[in-house]
């Protein structure tokens, strides 16, 4: 909802959260595996971002301090 995006980085086993002019803002880590290959914001509020990672064959999650903005567009056309 801020304009960021979040960019996983296969191969490195981040997800890259860049502002809208193309500043990287910061990194997360992912717990185990290198190779992220997709997000999704979801949970009851928007805030938990799951991250499909290949080489582990797991979804890991971490929470933001915002929701997506595509959550929050899918949200407000329920209501």
């Amino acid at each position: 909802t801020d304009g960021n995006l979040y960019i996983t980085r296969h191969g490195k086993g981040v997800v890259a959260v860049v502002s809208p002019e193309g500043e990287l803002l910061r990194e997360i880590p992912m717990a185990e595996g290198r190779s992220v290959t997709n997000l999704a914001f979801g949970g009851p509020d928007g805030r938990t971002v799951y991250v499909t990672v290949a080489d582990t064959g797991n979804i890991q999650m971490f929470r933001t301090d915002r929701p997506g903005r595509s959550w929050t567009l899918t949200h407000r056309r329920g209501r």
